[in-house]
């Protein structure tokens, strides 16, 4: 009794001189000046207040998620929901926390709790089958994802999620009509759609399929150069070097990535015995920061020195010395 009586001695020691009621007003005003830390202290004088004291739990968790502390807001919404039972939102931001946190079976439980108090959003619905999906329950994560693109289709990683749920089913398919019905259906499906499709293509051994989603996804996005590399050497694999040359020198003229395109075009041309290219991307690769660059030049140097070439193995190897 003591120490509370101490407790509400200091805070009132500590805060503004307000009505009770005003605390959690006051809060709120800080709050949405986003003044989270100050909002704190007047949360929780209106807590001991008690008049809006379900609310208060719930807005003081809120503030403690904007500070990071979020055992704090956890502690927060759990009192929040013993007190308001029936208080929707705090179950959904409840299960926030324990998905964040890696309970799984927490988080589903406080979701199901807000669907079953009538929330029905997108948010709840992707963030079920996700945890649907960890727990390896397809069918449930599924029937979450579905749901969660009826209520917004446009939401891109739910599709993906969907997607996924057929690959870990093995059917690449289905997987691959859930990508195509994404790019019909919602204005933010990307280059990555088309990446992903030619994954699965590949899965299939589709090669001709998964090269043309991969071309697709280039088009969309030309400056990405890992996909660009990616597409290179499937061209390579595919018996199709002056095509994996193209893209190569396609993607230089986007002034990316020139290091490593530079190395990947004098590795073909090496495989080639077009020695000369090989060491001029080589060289340039190097140049660019790619040490792997160096060591390209230097066996081009090795393969006309063991050929007996000695003079023209040195002007190479001068030209390495010299970086130039």
């Amino acid at each position: 009794m003591l120490t509370r009586l101490v407790t509400i001695l200091l805070l009132s020691l500590a805060l503004p001189l307000l009505a009770a009621e005003d605390y959690f007003f006051k809060a709120n005003e800080l709050y949405d000046q986003g003044k989270f830390k100050e909002a704190v202290p007047l949360y929780r004088a209106a807590i001991d207040e008690g008049r809006y004291e379900p609310f208060a739990w719930f807005n003081l968790g809120n503030a403690m998620v904007q500070l990071d502390r979020k055992q704090v807001a956890m502690v927060a919404y759990k009192r929040t929901v013993e007190l308001l039972p029936t208080f929707e939102k705090a179950w959904m931001l409840l299960g926030d926390l324990y998905y964040l946190g890696g309970d799984v079976g927490e988080a589903i439980a406080a979701y199901q709790r807000a669907v079953e108090l009538g929330v029905e959003s997108d948010h709840v619905h992707f963030a079920l089958a996700e945890c649907y999906l960890k727990g390896r329950d397809w069918t449930l994560a599924q029937k979450n994802f579905e749901r969660a693109l009826q209520l917004n289709p446009d939401r891109m990683d739910a599709w993906y999620g969907l997607a996924e749920v057929y690959e870990k089913l093995g059917d690449y398919e289905y997987a691959i009509k859930t990508l195509q019905n994404a790019l019909q259906m919602t204005a933010t499906a990307g280059a990555d759609v088309h990446f992903t499709m030619a994954y699965y293509y590949r899965s299939m051994d589709s090669t001709r399929q998964s090269l043309n989603e991969m071309e697709n996804g280039i088009l969309m996005d030309p400056e990405n150069v890992s996909a660009r590399r990616y597409l290179a050497q499937m061209y390579v694999q595919n018996q199709s070097p002056w095509m994996a040359i193209f893209t190569l020198e396609e993607g230089l003229r986007h002034n990316k990535g020139k290091a490593d395109l530079n190395l990947d075009l004098g590795q073909i041309y090496f495989t080639q015995k077009r020695y000369d290219e090989a060491f001029d991307c080589y060289m340039k690769a190097w140049l660019a920061g790619n040490s792997q660059g160096r060591i390209g030049a230097e066996n081009v140097g090795h393969v006309f020195s063991n050929a007996g070439d000695t003079e023209k193995a040195e002007c190479l190897y001068k030209r390495i010395r010299e970086k130039k």
